[in-house]
């Protein structure tokens, strides 16, 4: 497979989703949206080893993987995504060095922040991908 490939997380804390809000900015407009945290697979990484290393660096957190969640090929970006279902071990959210902390140019990156997101809320959010945001809102309000 040629196309990019990521690994994003879902990290469930107290019933909350734990997000990254992405806010750029547009000649059109402001365009908000959520997504997981994670990130590209790097050179020789599995799925499993860029979700850790992405996690840690965009929150400041380590998680145990307990199950991957789903897999899914976007068209609109060209990427292959892995999905998984993680457990919080241990760490500060919010502590994260990544690029994504670091880079001040909102004006060409757009910003970044963390989110909790309420699970009985989830479907009221524009948390992408939506077809991720649906199966897990079913999961968990069986």
């Amino acid at each position: 497979m040629d196309c990019a490939k990521t690994a994003r997380a879902i990290i469930i804390i107290d019933n909350k989703l734990v997000s990254i809000k992405r806010t750029k900015i547009k000649p059109n407009g402001t365009y908000i949206y959520y997504t997981f945290p994670g990130g590209h697979v790097e050179n020789d990484e599995t799925f499993e080893e860029t979700l850790l290393r992405e996690v840690y660096e965009e929150l400041g957190i380590e998680v145990e993987i307990i199950e991957e969640f789903e897999s899914l090929y976007n068209d609109d970006l060209d990427k292959y995504e892995k999905f998984f279902i993680c457990n919080y071990v241990s760490g500060e959210i919010g502590t994260g060095t990544g690029e994504e902390w670091q880079n001040v140019d909102i004006e060409k990156y757009g910003k970044y922040e963390i989110e909790y997101i309420e699970i009985s809320n989830l479907l009221k959010y524009n948390l992408l991908p939506e077809a991720i945001k649906e199966k897990l809102y079913k999961k968990m309000n069986k």
